[in-house]
């Protein structure tokens, strides 16, 4: 056979193996071959990846890309993405309607501007939608949902979700449980505490972020996760807790693995490097809050151990100007996805000991598996799609917002130096970004289905 490519001189993080000296052979944008070292095979193109790493494509499955200010935000967010090792992208989609017309029309874009894969979550917002859930799952391909706890009275409204309560999140979870890969997250914060704690806090005149925090303590959080998993094993539905933020609502996810196993636990890099009293003022608004240092080392543990299983960014691409008019008028999130494989590198592996097996477990395989799209991702096997990272671990650069290719101005790691960058970013066989450029062109994205 000739291969398309083959990728010589490197290691690779495969599954169950970790570092491994192979080589990688891709054919027709899938992985051909695993091949010893200097093994002689045929390829139009031989790359050189001497003194690199081959890690698994990143899935950053918590994404907002349409939630910023980007007229074409499938081009610029899935161009940050590439930026940064990512290969796969799973973004939620709200409203309070039915969503073909929303689903077709996002759809539309993805295949015609996104440059690396991209699939949805949908918002469960209402009875309307959960009575289409098997469209969805099996025509559209979407079997992931999400449900705002926090999103009573008028709260969503900006999105225009208003309402919500515990009767809709309890069917939703009880329909969700008859598809064998349907999931559902939740947006655990209980706003009823957090309205009256708001109130206080703004009649202080506090305008600091760790006020954002003292607004929305770790017990809104914790509490509201509590109540999922009461939710999720009553109703048997496999259940996503997304930015997971705190030490206290970790305790409560370990201490329920005894009553039942069928959930999954997500932080977010900022969670793991930020806190409410970092120098960032309002652009480090977000929700949940950055916390403190103790639920920065309580998060860490929680990736060394295990009982956290994904990363992810939670990336809202909207510019600077979202964030002017202090605390309590800035909009909540900030961009994340370029810096999601260079913090874990960087603070995970070079600082704090974390396997690059464990990284790929945390950015790729487990994402892939827990979304139903580990057919096709999230590990380097024969058979699964030629999505790599190549990563230079070695390799320092400052981060800077106008290197990353957002559409999105600003970064809260503006001026880190972090140790660990990926070179080269392949999706399906083809090299996306090379040596901090992109090159390919808007479209070379697919649509992830996935299937029931």
């Amino acid at each position: 056979m000739t291969y398309d490519t083959i990728l010589r001189n490197g290691n690779a993080i495969l599954p169950g193996n970790g570092e491994t000296r192979v080589d990688i052979a891709i054919k027709d944008g899938k992985i051909a071959a695993l091949l010893m070292p200097g093994q002689q095979a045929d390829a139009a193109e031989v790359i050189d990846i001497s003194g690199k790493i081959a890690m698994p494509g990143v899935i950053d499955a918590h994404t907002h890309l349409t939630m910023g200010d980007s007229d074409d935000p499938y081009m610029t967010e899935t161009r940050t993405a590439a930026m940064g090792g990512v290969t796969s992208v799973l973004t939620y989609l709200f409203q309070a309607d039915p969503y073909e017309g929303l689903y077709k029309k996002d759809l539309d874009q993805v295949m015609r501007r996104s440059l690396v894969d991209v699939g949805f979550h949908f918002g469960a917002a209402s009875d309307e939608q959960r009575k289409e859930l098997d469209t969805y799952i099996n025509e559209y391909g979407v079997t992931s949902y999400k449900f705002f706890m926090n999103f009573r009275g008028t709260e969503g409204s900006y999105l225009g979700i208003e309402g919500l309560d515990d009767g809709l999140m309890y069917d939703f979870f009880t329909d969700l449980a008859k598809y064998p890969n349907g999931i559902v997250a939740t947006h655990p914060e209980n706003v009823e505490v957090i309205w009256r704690l708001r109130e206080r806090m703004k009649a202080s005149g506090r305008e600091d972020l760790k006020v954002w925090n003292d607004s929305r303590i770790d017990f809104v959080e914790s509490e509201s996760i509590l109540r999922a998993l009461y939710f999720a094993k009553a109703t048997g539905v496999r259940l996503y807790i997304p930015h997971l933020s705190c030490a206290m609502g970790l305790e409560e996810t370990n201490r329920f693995r005894e009553r039942y196993d069928r959930f999954y636990v997500e932080t977010c890099a900022h969670y793991l490097t930020h806190t409410s009293e970092s120098d960032i003022g309002a652009l480090g608004k977000v929700n949940p809050p950055l916390r403190f240092e103790k639920d920065i080392e309580a998060l860490w543990t929680g990736l060394k151990e295990g009982t956290i299983d994904v990363v992810g960014s939670d990336h809202v691409p909207r510019t600077k100007k979202f964030k002017e008019g202090g605390i309590w008028k800035a909009t909540a999130g900030f961009p994340g996805i370029a810096t999601l494989l260079p913090v874990m590198l960087s603070e995970g592996y070079h600082r704090r000991g974390l396997s690059l097996e464990r990284i790929s477990e945390l950015l790729s395989f487990n994402p892939a598996k827990i979304f139903g799209i580990d057919d096709r991702k999230g590990s380097i096997q024969v058979g699964k799609d030629a999505d790599l990272a190549i990563i230079d671990l070695n390799l320092e650069r400052t981060a800077r917002e106008q290197d990353m290719g957002s559409f999105c101005d600003y970064s809260i790691y503006e001026g880190w130096n972090l140790k660990g960058w990926p070179v080269r970013t392949i999706v399906r066989g083809k090299t996306v970004m090379n040596n901090n450029t992109i090159t390919a062109e808007p479209g070379w994205g697919q649509y992830l289905a996935r299937k029931s």
